[in-house]
């Protein structure tokens, strides 16, 4: 196939994709006035008697309809022609340039980044849940980042392997000859051939497990008898947003949501609540703290550090309800910390306000988090993230691994991950920053380790220290 061109006007440059009922292609329309790619899906029926054949006609109309409708959503792709040729049948959509939501995944995402996640999906499903039309392969490899604005898209609608009966009937059911699917994401009804609207939710569900534990929804084991996914040990998650989850995977449909619409309903309710200080790293702070006899009270210094005044800020509260807080009031910036971090004395660039260290850092462990602040010259956030990037690109050996925009501190803003060597070592580094640009000042958190002690901490950084900032110059 690959050179052929179909219907006198889509030549066909690479195979995407292969299955059982058929392929899919990339191709170009050599008819547009210029380089336009498209997506090909080819669809064969595997009976090729009258009686089957009319009824594939059928189903092909009826796919073709439904796909015009969801395509009417910026946020799936539309369905730009369809036509019958020698015997096949094919479906032309829009080409999505883009990476898929699986390169994302792996690392321990931020409870609010997960809680975001969720809800974009959930918004392009809604569109689809409203035709009552079931996806039925909710997965990240279906999920692309457009490249564009960095929104997700959300494919393969137009399975040729779900042409037999995608759309759903008045009560969201449908009627199916064989499974349809993905392990690890597929609900337990769509294994026994009886999908549901809320099948859907499951597979929503199950991404943001795996967002938040950074395992493999197929390597999450499920209870024999229930069939109840057994994640809670893989990672403390605020009781509000574990309680969605588990309402979104609940193996049973009367305790799952019943469509995208209930389920956002419930997500858009949800206010996480910050963690709470521990008192169980008292001792371990000991040299911050000054416990007042009889009083319940505690009192501490958080040092603005690389400050001209170097002023000392004294705060007074109950050690159970409040975690320690830095803040800097020339900057006009504050961030919560971790009882398990200390606040260091900075010695880095006069850019870097403060910097931060685990109190438990072992010898040969390296994580530190560095808050910046500078002026900026540039007109736009996006151009001040463009020059960065490219200033990233010329470290040594440098690797950026993520590179998207994100709403940081109330604020729009990014968030890159890069690795690099460090010249002075040769040691490999890893880095997560988080920038934005706000009165003509760029504000830039950045956690770095070694490559090997990485993943120690970034979860306290991403899950406690990121969703505290506040800026207010």
């Amino acid at each position: 196939m690959i050179g052929v061109t179909l219907n006198q006007r889509y030549r066909v440059l690479r195979l995407l994709g292969s299955g059982r009922c058929g392929q899919t292609y990339l191709a170009q329309d050599i008819q547009a006035d210029q380089v336009n790619h498209c997506v090909i899906k080819q669809f064969e029926p595997e009976a090729k008697d009258t009686l089957s054949l009319r009824k594939a006609k059928y189903l092909f109309a009826r796919e073709v309809k439904i796909l015009r409708i969801l395509g009417k959503s910026d946020r799936i792709p539309n369905l730009l022609s369809h036509f019958r040729e020698a015997g096949k049948f094919y479906l032309v959509h829009e080409y999505v340039e883009g990476t898929d939501l699986s390169l994302e995944l792996g690392r321990l995402w931020a409870e609010s980044e997960v809680l975001d996640l969720i809800k974009e999906i959930l918004e392009i499903l809604e569109v689809a849940h409203r035709e009552k039309v079931i996806h039925q392969d909710i997965k990240p490899s279906n999920i692309i980042r457009r490249a564009s604005d960095s929104k997700l898209m959300l494919i393969d609608f137009g399975s040729v392997k779900k042409i037999n009966n995608q759309m759903a009937n008045s009560e969201g059911n449908t009627s199916l000859t064989i499974p349809i699917g993905t392990r690890g994401y597929m609900a337990p009804e769509q294994k026994s051939i009886k999908p549901k609207l809320a099948s859907d939710i499951y597979g929503v569900g199950m991404i943001g497990i795996y967002a938040l534990t950074g395992v493999e929804p197929q390597d999450i084991a499920l209870d024999h008898n229930t069939e109840t996914v057994q994640w809670h040990h893989l990672k403390q998650v605020e009781p509000k947003l574990r309680e969605v989850l588990d309402r979104m995977v609940a193996p049973d449909l009367k305790g799952r949501y019943s469509s995208a619409s209930q389920a956002l309903k419930s997500l858009r309710d949800l206010t996480l609540d910050h963690k709470l200080f521990s008192v169980r790293n008292v001792l371990i702070a000991g040299s911050l703290l000054l416990m007042i006899p009889g009083t319940g009270y505690y009192y501490w210094r958080l040092e603005s550090s690389l400050t001209e005044t170097n002023q000392v800020e004294i705060f007074s509260r109950d050690l159970t309800q409040v975690p320690f807080v830095y803040r800097n009031q020339e900057y006009g910036i504050s961030m919560k910390y971790p009882d398990s971090w200390r606040l260091t004395e900075s010695q880095a660039a006069p850019r870097t306000i403060a910097q931060f260290k685990p109190y438990r850092t072992q010898a040969n462990l390296s994580p530190r988090v560095s808050l910046e602040v500078e002026s900026s010259n540039a007109n736009s956030l996006k151009q001040y993230t463009a020059n960065a990037l490219n200033q990233i690109t010329q470290l040594p050996q440098a690797k950026i691994i993520d590179s998207r925009p994100i709403v940081f501190a109330g604020n729009n803003g990014h968030r890159v991950t890069f690795t690099m060597v460090n010249p002075q070592n040769n040691s490999p580094q890893k880095y997560l920053q988080f920038w934005t640009l706000k009165s003509d000042r760029i504000y830039k958190i950045t956690y770095s380790a070694t490559i090997d002690d990485y993943r120690a901490f970034v979860s306290s950084f991403e899950q406690e220290m990121i969703p505290s900032i506040q800026i207010n110059p």
